[in-house]
């Protein structure tokens, strides 16, 4: 059974680019894995934009260590769920 989403959730999935719509609605429905959860949480807190992940400067952020898309980390053919259907 998938997780009902709520109506603020639907909206921001609705501003979410194609691209990182799939790995926000997994972080939603708790079907992500921490990886990818905390992708989808990055994303969204800079406007999905990857390059602002990279170069994050809230080094206050518990996540920041964990962010993706650092120096150094190859990203290509990590699934991002942007094919993942509902």
């Amino acid at each position: 059974m998938k997780k009902v989403l709520s109506e603020t959730q639907l909206r921001r999935l609705d501003d979410a680019p194609v691209k990182s719509a799939g790995i926000v609605r997994r972080a939603y429905r708790g079907s992500a894995s921490p990886r990818v959860a905390i992708k989808a949480f990055c994303l969204q807190c800079v406007g999905y934009l990857r390059e602002d992940v990279k170069n994050c400067s809230a080094d206050g952020c518990a996540l920041h260590a964990y962010r993706p898309y650092q120096e150094g980390e190859d990203d290509e053919g990590e699934d991002d769920g942007a094919h993942t259907a509902g």
